[in-house]
């Protein structure tokens, strides 16, 4: 019960169908009761087990970190100062809980004969068979609690390593591979930008790994993947927000945390020139990753998201990190298509009409494969209805002009080549597209054509990046 002891927490993570997440709960923490002289790194400077001596290793069998004798509850520590108060604690009450005054005396409560009941699982680390039994990458990592060590010499009280798993047809036999990599677990995940940050010295460290897929096929939009690592700040966090174009759109927005229970998940929702993800009765906890993700029309660009400090402290309510976020958005999105299917045909571009770009091409999907598309463009600002459908191509039907026509591929996907003259006088141009697609089962236009959506394509090399 003296509180003057390192901590050990864990946690399982797997990177599986793009995305990387923590898979396992949040355990009880391993209260470290003894520190061995072993000389397994280097030659080592014993004591009497009260401190780690200089140079000396502390290795022993995986069955005391499992132990439920020696396992707490994390919430009762302060990750960023190391602190724990053994009054009124788990291990003071007891499971079941003793009888006051006994429960909140400083002294020992719980015993063997509790911990022991608490069976093979207990307050160890629970994974559910089915995250087990997914196609991945798995990685161990576990991580040092140590009362007044400084921000910047932290780095190496966590570490990560992979592993297997395999069922032996009545257990998981999870074997190590590879080494261990100090550090966040983010580090593993393959091709993923990982930054941090801290609420200065008053508060633990936050890491946010991203990766943003390339442009989809068949409707321009790009795919972002964030995860979220608190490593040890205490106050945790109960919001992410992300900056976007406020003219962008923004689909499919998602969150992932460590339970099953679809009541304390997340809020997500576009608030202006953010988006928004917010979860003040389930905040993420120290030593904990949770995973966020949505599709934009807006491409990436490196800037700093916010996470919400989740309850009062010292510090600044949010905190800054560095990460990828959709404020790039050249080609804006003016409006849906029209068709007699639910959903009409799409168009984008293939990235940035700057002056001299020979590549630059725009793409409709959703068509009927191998029917002709038509281009039409216009400089003129404005939108007209005409048979039932909005037209994104000036006033009136004499402002838009031919571009030029293709055929869809089988999958619907039609192209269009546009490159952009190496000339200033295209320098902050706007020019509306749409196409007209035909289609033998009948459309909205002239009988047997479907209208793309609309998209203002923005050329030059000055024009910024949010319209």
């Amino acid at each position: 019960m003296d509180p003057d002891h390192p901590f050990i927490a864990f946690l399982l993570a797997r990177e599986a169908n793009g995305r990387f997440e923590q898979i396992s709960d949040r355990s009880y923490v391993k209260h470290g009761f003894f520190a061995l002289s072993s000389t397994f790194c280097s030659a080592c400077i014993g004591t009497d087990g009260t401190r780690l001596g200089l140079g000396c290793s502390d290795t022993y069998s995986v069955g005391n970190n499992g132990d439920n004798f020696w396992l707490g509850p994390p919430a009762e520590i302060d990750p960023w100062l190391g602190l724990w108060d053994p009054v009124c604690s788990h291990f003071d009450r007891g499971e079941p809980a003793v009888a006051p005054p006994n429960d909140c005396n400083g002294a020992r409560s719980l015993t063997s004969s509790q911990a022991n009941a608490l069976g093979s699982v207990g307050h160890r680390i629970r994974v559910r068979d089915a995250d087990f039994n997914v196609p991945g990458a798995f990685w161990f990592q576990g991580m040092y609690v140590i009362e007044t060590e400084g921000d910047r010499v932290r780095e190496d009280n966590l570490a990560s390593r992979a592993f297997v798993p395999s069922w032996t047809g009545s257990s998981w036999n999870l074997v190590e591979s590879g080494v261990q990599l100090f550090g966040s677990v983010l580090q593993r995940w393959a091709g993923a930008s990982v930054k941090s940050s801290t609420n200065g010295t008053d508060d633990g460290r936050l890491f946010v790994a991203v990766k943003v897929g390339g442009q989809d096929q068949t409707n321009g939009t790009y795919h972002y993947e964030y995860a979220v690592h608190n490593r040890d700040n205490r106050r945790g966090v109960g919001a992410l927000r992300i900056p976007i174009c406020a003219s962008a759109r923004v689909m499919n927005l998602g969150f992932g945390d460590i339970d099953q229970e679809a009541g304390n998940d997340w809020s997500a929702s576009v608030v202006g020139n953010e988006i928004v993800f917010s979860g003040p009765s389930n905040p993420l906890a120290w030593n904990t990753i949770y995973n966020f993700w949505f599709d934009s029309d807006a491409a990436p660009v490196l800037d700093t998201v916010e996470l919400d400090q989740a309850s009062a402290g010292p510090g600044a309510a949010f905190v800054s990190v560095t990460s990828s976020a959709p404020l790039a958005l050249y080609n804006v999105y003016l409006g849906p298509g029209c068709d007699f299917d639910p959903v009409p045909p799409t168009l984008f571009a293939n990235g940035r009409a700057t002056l001299g770009n020979a590549a630059f091409a725009l793409y409709s999907g959703g068509n009927t494969p191998f029917m002709r598309s038509y281009l039409r463009f216009s400089i003129t600002p404005g939108s007209h209805v005409r048979g039932g459908c909005t037209r994104y191509l000036g006033p009136g039907p004499a402002f838009s002009l031919a571009a030029g026509n293709n055929l869809a591929d089988a999958t619907g996907l039609c192209g269009f080549s546009a490159p952009i003259p190496s000339d200033i006088a295209y320098e902050g141009l706007n020019v509306s597209m749409q196409t007209l697609s035909r289609d033998p089962s009948g459309g909205p236009v002239r009988s047997f054509f479907d209208l793309s959506d609309g998209l203002l394509v923005r050329l030059g090399n000055a024009v910024p990046d949010c319209p």
